[in-house]
């Protein structure tokens, strides 16, 4: 599956997989945002895989926003997307605690 990015202000809406296909683009489209001068929130509900090359997209982008001393956010978390970061240990460092899954009470 392909991943659709959808931007809203400083949201970007991903839809489908986060893996070595569609990694560059979502790190462009990141850069974009922080380029822009502002802070990036990603919204994972609509993520149906994710893989370490993807992980690895979303620590890139966490680490080029705290190097430009911007906030980064990873919200509303799809269940799939909601455990790979949990498993990883992610969860608490982008994750606000009244965040919540799709479909899943936090």
């Amino acid at each position: 599956m392909e991943l659709t990015i959808t931007r809203t202000g400083t949201t970007l809406k991903l839809v489908g997989s986060i893996d070595l296909v569609s990694r560059q683009s979502l790190v462009d489209a990141g850069r974009e945002v922080l380029d822009g001068g502002d802070s990036i929130t990603l919204d994972l509900s609509g993520v149906e895989f994710i893989d370490s090359v993807g992980i690895g997209a979303i620590v890139e982008l966490s680490k080029a926003s705290e190097a430009l001393a911007r906030p980064f956010v990873v919200a509303e978390l799809s269940p799939r997307a909601r455990r790979v970061l949990e498993v990883t240990g992610l969860s608490d460092a982008w994750v606000s605690p009244d965040r919540t899954a799709a479909g899943v009470d936090g």
